[in-house]
């Protein structure tokens, strides 16, 4: 009888990779080489060094990602999520997510004030439109910043902290 092959996630049990090729996450505090970038990686946002290597070939994705997961480990965080704002033809009917100067990242703070971030590349600029949105919710005591990195968000924030919920 021949061997059947299984179309599944190379974590599977049903995988025909070997354990030694399947790849594991690192933990915190652990250093990771990726066979992608060469490029050491490290998952502590903890730590004072993080590192600015990104492997992501659009660095606003990569951006992105970055300022979300420091956004959603950082305490004063209650919320947030991704906006996605564009458009787009279905059906012959222009439709339209979002509005213009619509945020990346929207979301609230613990003591429930919006949070509105713009993520841009290293050398990426506002537009006027977002740039007018940021403007306008600031003074309604909303938090409106520009991240082009976790360093951003956390020079807004504040430090991120071990803290014990209870």
């Amino acid at each position: 009888m021949g061997k059947v092959k299984r179309r599944n996630s190379p974590f599977s049990p049903f995988s025909e990779k070997s354990d030694a090729e399947i790849l594991l996450p690192p933990y915190i505090g652990e250093e990771k080489t990726g066979e992608l970038s060469g490029n050491r990686a490290c998952t502590d946002l903890l730590s004072d060094d993080l590192p600015l290597v990104r492997s992501n070939a659009k660095p606003g994705a990569a951006a992105l990602v970055e300022v979300l997961k420091t956004l959603r480990a950082h305490p004063m965080v209650a919320w947030c999520e991704r906006i996605n704002s564009r458009a787009a033809t279905v059906g012959g009917r222009f439709i339209r997510f979002g509005w213009p100067g619509c945020p990346d990242v929207l979301g609230q703070l613990r003591g429930g004030r919006l949070l509105g971030v713009e993520v841009k590349a290293a050398k990426g600029r506002l537009r006027p439109e977002q740039s007018a949105f940021l403007k306008r919710i600031r003074p309604a005591g909303c938090v409106a910043l520009v991240a082009k990195d976790c360093r951003d968000v956390l020079a807004e924030l504040g430090p991120l902290k071990k803290v014990r919920i209870e």
